[in-house]
């Protein structure tokens, strides 16, 4: 029992982060006072006397890169993950590694689903639709569906952002935090890190293009981080069941002795 307890204090990730972090989605969501913010931001990226966004919706070497190029990256490397994975387990024997691996591509194709299914449900409308910002519209925001001041309109798709949230499936990466080999001797922090640089790229060049506000971009990084630290204390969670289950065996096969 001792063992259990001991590994439970060296710091795996607890219920009280899911918490924190749906609380501040909940904060996000709920705050209408954001959208000042989202609004001046926006405008740093819009051209109010040409209407133009600082990157174009279509076309150039950024599109390709940062939004064509990214989504495929993301699913071909997702994909090719997963069939080394079937593979090496097939080979060599499945493992708590391979378990690890598995969560971490699940989360890496969970996020940008999740993400997506709601923004088919908010009916929010992207910046570059909106009047004060050039658009043809008045905005809808999430605010204004939270508190049914708008009504639900199927072709407004834009929260939170989507394609952002294929960068942000990365922090699936965090699974891999409690590994065996050379990854056990790395930070925690560190395995967060690829998520946060791709998501945050991906989002600020769809900011960049008037497709996406800040908060969309907060949003999505908000349910990425939910489901990789939900993956990864439930994936825990029952670890630590296993190692108590272990010593209770241990413990009563001692008595008996």
């Amino acid at each position: 029992m001792s063992h259990a307890l001991g590994w439970r204090r060296t710091g795996t990730v607890g219920w009280e982060l899911l918490i924190l972090l749906g609380m501040l989605l909940l904060i996000l969501i709920a705050v209408p006072a954001w959208h000042r913010l989202d609004l001046a931001l926006a405008a740093l990226f819009h051209d109010s006397v040409t209407n133009d966004w600082l990157m174009p919706k279509e076309g150039g070497l950024a599109h390709a890169i940062l939004y064509t190029g990214a989504r495929r990256l993301l699913g071909i490397g997702g994909g090719i993950a997963a069939l080394l994975l079937v593979w090496s387990g097939w080979r060599r024997g499945w493992s708590e590694n391979h378990s690890r691996i598995a969560l971490t591509i699940l989360v890496l194709a969970l996020t940008p689903l999740a993400t997506n299914l709601l923004k088919q449900v908010s009916g929010v409308s992207c910046p570059a639709q909106d009047v004060l910002l050039g658009g043809n519209r008045l905005g809808v925001t999430i605010w204004g569906r939270l508190y049914t001041l708008a009504p639900f309109e199927p072709n407004l798709r834009c929260w939170p952002a989507g394609h952002a949230a294929g960068g942000f499936g990365l922090f699936g990466l965090v699974l891999l935090a409690g590994a065996s080999g050379w990854v056990a001797t790395l930070p925690r922090w560190l395995f967060y890190a690829p998520g946060m640089v791709t998501g945050w790229t991906m989002g600020l060049y769809q900011m960049a293009r008037g497709q996406h506000f800040l908060t969309h971009t907060l949003a999505s990084m908000l349910i990425g981080l939910l489901v990789a630290v939900c993956a990864y204390r439930l994936y825990e969670w029952q670890r630590e069941k296993a190692v108590l289950n272990g010593d209770s065996r241990i413990e009563t096969l001692t008595a008996k002795s």
